[in-house]
């Protein structure tokens, strides 16, 4: 059995898998492969998507704390501070939904 068939996997299925012509049967493991496949696929998709968010909001506080200390020591720039940081959070938003 190929190892990309999960050990979990129901062994009433695997054995009905036993059962079958071989052509079917491997007909079957293709397309059980394909699956765990995409699984496999989609999983590392949501992990990516979780280390981007994360970078993100990391960087979003980091430049709010900036912008917040930057609004003291110079006020008159708050209005274009404030766009930058919400441009780059736009910005960063916009990329994890395409993701």
């Amino acid at each position: 059995m190929n190892n990309l068939i999960p050990a979990n996997c129901d062994p009433i299925a695997l054995q009905t898998l036993g059962q079958m012509t071989p052509s079917l049967a491997r007909q079957t493991r293709r397309q059980i492969e394909r699956v765990v496949g995409q699984g496999l696929v989609a999983e590392v998709h949501e992990q990516v998507r979780a280390v981007l968010a994360n970078t993100a909001l990391d960087n979003v506080g980091a430049l709010s704390a900036l912008e917040a200390h930057l609004i003291e020591i110079a006020p008159l720039g708050e209005a274009r501070y404030k766009h930058i940081v919400d441009a780059y959070a736009m910005g960063a938003a916009r990329v994890i939904t395409r993701w």
